[in-house]
């Protein structure tokens, strides 16, 4: 059951409150076990709110693997299962800690949560504090501690219903103490997001602005490859109507719109590309160069000034597996010819800015924007330290079709405009494409498989916050604490079992001399 809420309180389903007590069936079915069958209640309940929010996956893996449906419906168990190890620790970690040290379930549960959350491995990271992406007044921490702080929040809520629960039913009596500090912690988190709310939209509204279109021209990746040049002019008309209709600073295409073979990442583009825009434009391609003999593939970004002119470039660094690279294909070869639809891309290198006129913007290439360790190293301004003004995103979301993927990718991504106070703009090739503002509010969003265009001023941010500075320190100080709790209740275990086996050696002797 406790996966099932889970599921449905996540983003695109929606029901996001049910993700305050989602995880109460999981910590009841959990409170008398032994800690290893803890582990398998959590997995249990893990692989079931995996499989239901990543039904998805499975025309992933049909679209970019070509596998059949059944290939691809193994895939989602096996992702399911990976995923779910998060739950099975989580559970595993709060049963043993709480039974052997005596310590309070409402703090460990969420410091077992989040440690989990940030150091188990995901292809497709999902943060739990992304479901509340719709209270505002509660995701304003996201700028001290990051996605995982709104995700410590949300687990503490649910294992303080539970520890009421619990008391009520054991001793028949109220936890006063308990909600009383639960009212307190959430009353510091409401009154923070108000004033972080207020202070942002006062520095932005004060900052400089840039106007930004955005072109959705609603063609999935496969029709690229059918008809490329269709495609780059169904985007060259678009943008000039869009051009006509008011001054822009900036068009931006999503990824992957042409590819472009041995051009330099200097000078001039070749005229025909973007046509007679006139308008800055920053725009996804496949980038064909060759480094020394052999050929190198690069899935990029490039901005260009009004005249078709290279102001910068950036190659996607962190690649979908089995879509963008396969695991250990350069090493066994034959790998790409069993999964022809997979690409060959090459990671990028660079974590510069790109620069139009006197701002900086900060570019990232499709689920890159989930990832944000990979963000805030991009925010840092590479060598120099030019703290980008503006964050951008180009993404192709059509491999997952009319899911909730592309909307769960979206409020995934909004968290980093929190956590570094910038305005987001994702441009995709059938939605969700949106402005983000430095609030992390979704202030103008594209429909999902729609043509359109999208217009909007964005202000260019200044300074730092305290989570560009420390990043995930709440995942190290929760893992800190997670390490010292189970080294804590191994120690006070192997002391129980010490002390019963003399008792136990006294009965069996005096059993031998019955």
């Amino acid at each position: 059951m406790g996966g099932v809420l889970l599921f449905l309180g996540y983003v695109g389903f929606d029901l996001f409150y049910l993700e305050w007590i989602c995880l109460v069936p999981v910590l009841w079915a959990i409170r008398e076990q032994r800690p290893g069958r803890a582990f398998l209640i959590g997995w249990v309940a893990g692989i079931a709110a995996h499989g239901g929010g990543f039904y998805w996956v499975i025309q992933m893996f049909q679209g970019f693997a070509g596998m059949p449906w059944p290939l691809a419906t193994l895939g989602l168990l096996l992702l399911a299962a990976a995923n779910g190890i998060v739950l099975a620790i989580w559970a595993w970690g709060t049963r043993l800690i709480t039974r052997d040290t005596g310590w309070n379930v409402a703090w460990v549960s969420p410091v077992v949560w989040t440690a989990a959350e940030k150091f188990w491995p995901e292809i497709f990271p999902n943060y739990l504090g992304a479901s509340q992406y719709k209270l505002s007044l509660l995701t304003q921490i996201a700028d001290v501690t990051g996605i995982l702080g709104v995700t410590f929040l949300v687990v503490y809520i649910n294992s303080t219903v539970y520890a009421v629960i619990e008391q009520w039913f054991k001793n028949r009596r109220f936890a006063r103490r308990q909600v009383a500090v639960f009212a307190a912690v959430v009353g510091v988190v409401l009154v923070y997001g108000g004033v972080r709310i207020r202070a942002v939209d006062r520095q932005a509204s004060g900052a400089a602005k840039l106007t930004v279109g955005l072109v959705q021209a609603n063609h999935g990746a496969g029709e690229k490859h059918k008809d490329p040049e269709g495609l780059l002019r169904e985007h060259r008309e678009m943008s000039r109507t869009l051009a006509g209709t008011r001054a822009l600073d900036l068009i931006v295409w999503p990824e992957s719109i042409c590819r472009i073979n041995g051009t330099s990442r200097e000078g001039q583009l070749p005229s025909d590309l973007l046509g007679d825009l006139h308008t800055p434009t920053l725009f996804g391609a496949t980038l064909g160069m060759w480094q020394g003999d052999k050929p190198r593939v690069c899935n990029t970004a490039m901005l260009t000034d009004s005249t078709g002119g290279i102001l910068g470039t950036y190659d996607k660094r962190v690649l979908v597996p089995f879509g963008e690279y396969i695991p250990f294909g350069d090493t066994f070869p034959q790998l790409y010819s069993w999964s022809p639809y997979s690409s060959r891309f090459w990671p990028g290198e660079s974590e510069e800015p790109l620069q139009l006129g006197k701002h900086l913007l900060s570019v990232s290439i499709c689920y890159e924007d989930i990832f944000p360790g990979h963000i805030r190293s991009l925010m840092r301004g590479a060598r120099d330290c030019r703290v980008p003004e503006a964050m951008f995103n180009l993404t192709n979301d059509s491999w997952y079709g009319k899911s909730i993927e592309p909307m769960e990718h979206l409020v995934l991504a909004s968290f980093r405009a929190i956590e570094h106070r910038r305005s987001l703009v994702r441009a995709t090739n059938t939605g969700v494409s949106a402005f983000v503002d430095p609030v992390g509010r979704l202030v103008n969003c594209s429909g999902l498989w729609t043509k359109e265009t999208l217009v909007g001023r964005i202000p260019m941010m200044e300074g730092r916050t305290v989570y560009a500075l420390l990043g995930d320190w709440v995942g190290w100080v929760c893992a800190s604490l997670s390490i010292f709790g189970i080294g804590l209740a191994i120690r006070v275990s192997g002391r129980r079992i010490e002390q019963d086996r003399p008792q136990s050696d006294k009965k069996k002797k005096r059993q031998k001399k019955l």
